[in-house]
């Protein structure tokens, strides 16, 4: 009982500190349960029943709960490049992958000749260079 007091005490102090109360916790029926609540205890509920329950997944796969699915999320080339960096630099590094051939699936270029852009590794992923940039340095190779 002591616990639950406190872990109540703690929700009260800092769960006004979080803005969006599910945000994190992706979409779901978790997420589709707690809408509108705000503060870390919802947030982690939301998690916990969208993990636990496997709604997630089902959401993601049907488009349903708040979720998208595989066909309909408009991912650009360029957020996929950001999100999947080091994949596909490892995957350009040895002239084929799975992380590359998605990608070069995204641009409709999945003729490419590989062993091109393995041969300008270091420039298109020369340190520093952005997303958009590494992406325009694909384009450019190919």
């Amino acid at each position: 009982m002591k616990k639950l007091l406190l872990a109540l005490f703690l929700l009260g102090m800092f769960g006004n500190v979080y803005a969006k109360a599910h945000g994190p916790a992706g979409c779901g029926l978790g997420a589709v349960l707690f809408e509108g609540k705000e503060g870390m205890g919802f947030n982690i509920l939301a998690a916990t029943f969208n993990g636990s329950t496997g709604t997630q997944t089902f959401g993601m796969s049907t488009g349903t709960l708040g979720c998208e699915d595989a066909t309909t999320a408009k991912v650009t080339a360029i957020s996929f490049v950001e999100a999947n960096r080091v994949a596909l630099a490892n995957d350009v590094a040895r002239g084929g992958g799975e992380t590359l051939q998605t990608y070069l699936s995204m641009i409709g270029r999945t003729d490419a000749d590989t062993k091109k852009l393995q041969k300008n590794f270091p420039q298109i992923f020369s340190e520093g260079n952005t997303p958009a940039q590494i992406h325009n340095d694909i384009l450019a190779t190919l």
